[in-house]
Parts: structure tokens; C-alpha cells; sequence
């Protein structure tokens, strides 16, 4: 399959990627929302066994540059709004997971904040040497291997990827993946053995917060299932949380305030991005 995705591209200079950004060709730099040691990270999540191997921690970064249609985590995708975290702090939090052997970064496009990404793998990797390291990225390896020295970095120091767009008429019940042209790629020898595995999806993994907040993390095996979730949560008598849908509803119209660009970027293959949810937490009804 050849590369059909665009290069990677900052988001001060390019809020969304269009086909002009497809046929220029080159990587252009990173897109860093936060100060030099910093992330901007939508949310985080200490233990999930659905988004690659064995047991992981999970970072949702905020921000990203293509716009997909049927994104399952659309709040993840303006480079506005997230939380603000230092790489110091997300390396002390991961290192103390001792019940983890690795961290999946998804979003968001991971390789929009690709630099401190690198620095905080270098960071708990000094602490614990053996801690796996995999991504999901709208884009292609190819074109990775393309980008800026940051985005390089970033994919010199992880095990797996899991790359392309998501392309919506391909949906299917995959490994890790949303659809058939997605490629789970193997950077290093650790785990090697996944190309062995049955390549069927390893479903939904929900989690319940103290609070009673509940989300779910994982790929979901058919297109929908978001919103599908949301409407039986609500005729259930459950709705998503207030601060969650006023998030959702920015979103919402920020996509359509854009419908002709998105419109340009779903072009032949019908859509691009990572597709791993991530839900907001829809919560219990107040009263």
C-alpha cells in the first residue's frame, strides 16, 4: 500500500490537514501545546489490557491535526482545552504503575507532542529500564520516518505502532486496530510474537472511579459504538456529565463550523486518525 497520508504537520501553522498539506510531501515541524517539559494531555488511565500488550498504562494526549469521521474520541482533537502536565510528573506517575510493563500513548495525534513524549520514555526509562513504550498515529510509519527529529525520536524509542488512518468503509473487529489498512508494526524485538497473534479485536475494558464515574478504553469492534453507548446510557436513565457534554458539544461545533476543510481531508479513503477510545466518562444522573 503506498503512503497516502499527509506528513505530519504543526498545529499553530496548520489547524487541519488538507490535501494540499497530502501533496507537499515534506514533514514539516511539531506542535507543541505546551512549554518545553510539559504535555497537554486530554486524560490518562493507570491500567488497561485492551490497547496493546499485557497490562499498560494508557496517556490520551490532547490535539490533533486530521479529522476523522467517526472518531471515537472527538473531544481529544481541538489543540485547545486538555490538561497541562510536566513530563517530570507523568514519569513519576508512571514509574510507580509497578503492576505495568509498558504505556500506550494515543489521542490526539501522540506525534503532534512527539518531543516530550521522547523525553518522558527517556525519563522512566531510567528509573525502570524494561518499561515498553507503544503509539497510535494518523500517520504512516513512512511518513514518520520523515518528520521532524522529535517525531523520530519518539519512534526510535517505541516498540510498537500502530499507524494509518482510520478509514471508516474499513471498519472491522481487528487487533488494536479500527480498520484493515491500519498496520500494527513492530519497531523492536520485544514483541515480535504479536504478528502471531489471531488478529481479532481485544474488545472493551470499562472502568469505574471512586467517584462513581465510569469509562471505557479499547477499539470498538463496530462503527457506532459511541454513540450507540450513549443513547442506551440515556435511555437507561444515565447521562454523560455535564462538564463532559459541554466538551463534547464545543467539539461538535467546531467540526461543523469546518465542515468544507473536513470535508476535503475525508476525500478518497473516506477518513484518517487513530481511533482508540478513550471515552469522557459518562456518569451517573444527579438526582
Amino acid at each position: 500500500m503506498t503512503d497516502a497520508t499527509p506528513d505530519p504537520a504543526p498545529a499553530a501553522r496548520h489547524p487541519q490537514a488538507t490535501h494540499d498539506d497530502e501533496h507537499e510531501g515534506d514533514a514539516r515541524g511539531p506542535a507543541p501545546a505546551a512549554r518545553r517539559g510539559e504535555l497537554t494531555v486530554n486524560r490518562v488511565l493507570d491500567r488497561c489490557t485492551t490497547l496493546g500488550p499485557n497490562v499498560r498504562a494508557v496517556i490520551w494526549v490532547q490535539g490533533c491535526p486530521l479529522r476523522c469521521r467517526g472518531c471515537v474520541a472527538p473531544e481529544t482533537l481541538p489543540f485547545a482545552g486538555g490538561e497541562v502536565r510536566t513530563v517530570a510528573e507523568l514519569a513519576d506517575w508512571l514509574t510507580g504503575l509497578t503492576d505495568v510493563e509498558g504505556v500506550t500513548l494515543s489521542g490526539g495525534e501522540p506525534f503532534s507532542q512527539a518531543q516530550p513524549l521522547a523525553d518522558l520514555l527517556d525519563a522512566v526509562r531510567e528509573r525502570r529500564p524494561g518499561f515498553s513504550a507503544m503509539a497510535y498515529s494518523g500517520f504512516r510509519h513512512e511518513a514518520l520516518r520523515r518528520g521532524t527529529p522529535g517525531q523520530r525520536a519518539l519512534l526510535d524509542r517505541l516498540d510498537l505502532l500502530v499507524d494509518g488512518p482510520y478509514v471508516a468503509a474499513r471498519h472491522g473487529d481487528l487487533l488494536w486496530r479500527g480498520s484493515s489498512n491500519q498496520r500494527v508494526v513492530v519497531l523492536t524485538e520485544r514483541y515480535h510474537h504479536v504478528t502471531s497473534l489471531i488478529d481479532t479485536g481485544a474488545g472493551i475494558e470499562v472502568s469505574v472511579g471512586d467517584d462513581g464515574r465510569f469509562s471505557w478504553a479499547g477499539v470498538p469492534a463496530v462503527p457506532g459504538f459511541r454513540t450507540l453507548l450513549e443513547e442506551q446510557l440515556a435511555a437507561a436513565g444515565y447521562v454523560v456529565d455535564a462538564r463532559e457534554t459541554a466538551a463534547a458539544t464545543h467539539t461538535r461545533a467546531e467540526i461543523r463550523g469546518t465542515d468544507e476543510r473536513i470535508t476535503e481531508v475525508q476525500h478518497r479513503d473516506d477518513q484518517c486518525g487513530p481511533t482508540t477510545g478513550g471515552s469522557p466518562a459518562p456518569g451517573p444522573a444527579g438526582g
